[in-house]
């Protein structure tokens, strides 16, 4: 077994108290699947989480880590994205560090954003009132292929001299 990150022991450790506060059970399971969060970057799915638990020979059913991540999402340690029409995408929360996405509309492809200009933007907003647990921005538009394909596609379509 791999050394845990100072992130790993304190993800445990919140996730620990939140357990404790809900008076939920603490099992060896939802703190496997916690590890396997923690070894995760970026964003994946139920089925990326369950090939990364069966490469560590941890057998979970699908159905039990539908019901942890939700956990997790309560707990503040995951968040579920809500841009994807197919499977659920998840993502380990970092600290306070903000993540941005933009969103093709017409393929779906998501990409970070790494701008450090809109990152430190979102990182200082501090809302009224309000206790923020983690900042996350959505962009949708076209990216530049898709939009390439609809030039390309509305030039095809244009009617000619002769035509008119």
């Amino acid at each position: 077994m791999s050394e845990k990150t100072a992130p790993q022991v304190n993800a445990e450790e919140k996730l620990r108290r939140f357990l404790l506060a809900n008076e939920l059970r603490q099992t060896r399971e939802r703190f496997a699947i916690l590890r396997a969060v923690c070894q995760t970057d970026g964003l994946f799915t139920i089925e990326d989480l369950q090939k990364k638990m069966q490469e560590a020979h941890f057998r979970v059913s699908t159905s039990a880590l539908y019901a942890n991540t939700q956990l997790l999402v309560q707990a503040n340690l995951l968040v579920r994205h809500p841009f994807s029409s197919s499977s659920a995408l998840f993502e380990r929360i970092y600290d306070d560090r903000p993540r941005s996405y933009q969103i093709c509309n017409n393929c779906h492809r998501i990409t970070l954003i790494k701008s450090r200009d809109f990152s430190a933007a979102l990182q200082t907003y501090h809302p009224r009132r309000f206790a923020t647990t983690h900042r996350i921005a959505y962009i949708y538009g076209v990216c530049p292929k898709c939009e390439a394909a609809m030039r390309k596609k509305l030039k095809n379509h244009e009617p000619t001299q002769e035509t008119r």
